[in-house]
């Protein structure tokens, strides 16, 4: 499914209380994002930690077919690697001044309705996200999409299907950027893994 046809068939707004009460119970098929849609993303609202949005259906107001929730955020060049901060540093054209932090958003949850899995909604919502980042009418600079994607190869390959990459080459450059010990990581790999999207790379 391209952007076009999923906003042709979808209205956009954010999600309140109201929005939820009117609408039909949300089920992703994971519990936390469930609960999170459900309960928790009011108390990320009051906070000023993130702000949730929902796509629902024109003809069906009372469904909801995707949800997400963005915050601002940055990348961090100070703690990356020298071969991952050389990696950035070519992608943002530092040739002028020594950033210690790229500006970016934090999709911090993504959900979409179980009823409505493998139509190609996940990646609609995603390229809508990039679009309304990279459009003149975003009021702040915003150079990269950021996530931390659960580290499933499901999930991963949502992100790179969706030319996301991984901040860190490795996990282990991940692991000791986070304070982790990487003998650890044989046993127990890391839960999530940071990847980007730059969207300079959008005409």
């Amino acid at each position: 499914m391209n952007l076009a046809y999923f906003l042709n068939r979808g209205s956009f707004a954010r999600l309140t209380p109201e929005l939820l009460q009117s609408c039909k119970p949300f089920k992703c098929g994971n519990s936390d994002l469930d609960e999170f849609f459900t309960e928790d993303f009011l108390l990320y609202g009051k906070k000023l930690l993130g702000k949730t949005y929902v796509f629902r259906l024109k003809d069906k107001p009372d469904c909801i077919v995707a949800a997400f929730t963005i915050s601002n955020d940055s990348i961090r060049i100070k703690q990356l690697a020298p071969e991952d901060k050389a990696k950035i540093e070519y992608v943002t054209e530092n040739g002028e001044k020594n950033l210690r932090r790229y500006p970016g958003v934090l999709v911090g949850r993504l959900g979409t309705n179980a009823d409505f899995a493998k139509q190609g909604i996940g990646s609609a919502v995603m390229d809508f996200i990039k679009a309304w980042f990279r459009s003149d009418e975003n009021k702040t600079g915003c150079r990269f999409i950021i996530v931390d994607a659960i580290n499933e190869p499901g999930v991963i390959h949502y992100y790179q299907k969706n030319q996301f990459k991984f901040l860190y080459s490795s996990e282990i450059n991940e692991a000791r950027a986070l304070g982790v010990n990487i003998k650890l990581l044989a046993s127990k790999p890391l839960h999530t893994r940071l990847m980007y999207f730059d969207l300079i790379d959008i005409k």
